[in-house]
């Protein structure tokens, strides 16, 4: 509704993973690396950690994108798996694998024989795990023992563990610790800091073809705020006060509008953060830089990042 108003291509702040629009935050950049560098070395288990919201699927569904070719990936999705033998049967299914023998050592039988046939050819093969603090106990015990599938000292099965932070808490226990002692990286999504989410909002804006800074430094402070740096939240937040916005025929957002749509949303921001929100010297400078930023640039980041990881031709 609001894209002719602001000049918009198209819309900036959907609730979708779209890697077109893919900000690399400090947190996201590290996270990228520390996945990159668990594949290349051949780490076996990578743990990525954060609450819903901090684009852990975004982060994941980036990985892959870089490496197209390079790995043969799939996904496990945890929740609808509670017996090992499904998520076994499952994951060959995934890699295109019919097993002739039905049960569980039939199915582990025939998924090291894939392995050992990816591993001849060079290739990665990766189990990613999304949402992986639903897994039942038992098909983590069965994930631990994937870890044991080697040839020639060589993990056969990368597998990335994302979840949130109650996987950890459960990794701690008894019953996770064998799994624990297997993550070879760990790599931890938090909140956007203040200046991450000027950029962060002026850079998508920027993406969706905004000719000039919509959100004015008070507004992005104040979202920022409501938010606590959860780009989906942002994402919620903002996409509202364009459409707010566009009903007011305001060309500009600012900190009033937003307070009227967080009371719309029945938000409120964190106790002890208003007295931070007036703008401030060093806040400043990167909320005017905001509206400059090119957009969120993943083909860069990418190239430079998997050339480092060794995941390209010509890489050292």
């Amino acid at each position: 509704m609001y894209l002719d108003f602001y000049q918009l291509r198209e819309y900036p702040f959907t609730l979708t993973s779209d890697l077109r629009f893919l900000y690399f935050s400090a947190g996201h950049k590290e996270a990228m690396s520390g996945l990159l560098y668990s594949l290349r070395e051949r780490k076996g288990v990578a743990l990525l950690l954060g609450e819903p919201g901090m684009g852990k699927t975004t982060v994941l569904a980036a990985v892959l994108e870089m490496m197209a070719g390079k790995v043969s990936a799939q996904y496990l999705d945890s929740p609808l798996h509670a017996t090992p033998r499904e998520a076994l049967a499952a994951i060959l299914s995934g890699f295109g694998v019919t097993a002739e023998d039905g049960g569980l050592s039939g199915l582990l039988a025939s998924l090291r024989q894939h392995l050992s046939a990816c591993h001849d050819r060079g290739e990665c093969a990766l189990l990613v795990i999304d949402e992986a603090q639903d897994l039942a106990p038992v098909v983590l015990e069965q994930v631990r023992l994937l870890t044991n599938l080697e040839s020639g000292g060589h993990k056969l099965l990368q597998i990335i563990l994302s979840g949130q932070p109650e996987l950890a808490a459960h990794l701690r226990t008894p019953q996770g610790r064998a799994l624990q002692q297997r993550i070879g990286v760990r790599c931890q999504l938090g909140g956007l800091s203040a200046p991450e989410t000027q950029a962060y909002l002026g850079a998508r804006l920027e993406h969706a073809g905004a000719p000039r800074p919509i959100f004015d430094l008070p507004a992005m402070q104040r979202v920022h705020h409501l938010a606590r740096g959860v780009p989906r939240v942002i994402n919620v937040i903002a996409d509202h006060c364009l459409l707010a916005g566009f009903a007011a025929q305001a060309p500009r957002v600012g900190r009033a509008l937003v307070d009227r749509v967080a009371v719309q949303l029945e938000m409120t921001a964190p106790a002890g953060t208003e007295a931070e929100a007036g703008p401030t010297p060093a806040a400043a400078a990167p909320a005017a830089a905001a509206g400059r930023l090119r957009p969120p640039a993943l083909l860069r980041f990418a190239s430079g990042c998997a050339r480092w990881a060794g995941l390209t031709e010509g890489a050292e």
